[in-house]
């Protein structure tokens, strides 16, 4: 499990409901990299229209917390 003082410390600048390019700018990855955690690691999303997805920070933060025990 990461720390969660780290995960809190790195996503408090997120608004409550991030966009994939908020997430990436915050993370320094690609959006590309954001949409394959959402694919096939389980970060969840929720979809408003075909192209546009919001993450909850709630979201974020569970998935970056439990993130170092996902086998790659």
């Amino acid at each position: 499990m990461n720390d969660p003082e780290a995960v809190e410390d790195l996503i408090a600048d997120l608004p409550e409901w991030a966009t994939t390019e908020e997430i990436a700018d915050v993370m320094r990855v690609k959006a590309q990299t954001v949409l394959k955690w959402n694919r096939e690691y389980g970060l969840k999303s929720v979809s408003i229209g075909s192209r546009v997805r919001r993450y909850r920070k709630k979201d974020i933060r569970d998935f970056l917390l439990k993130s170092d025990e996902a086998a790659d």
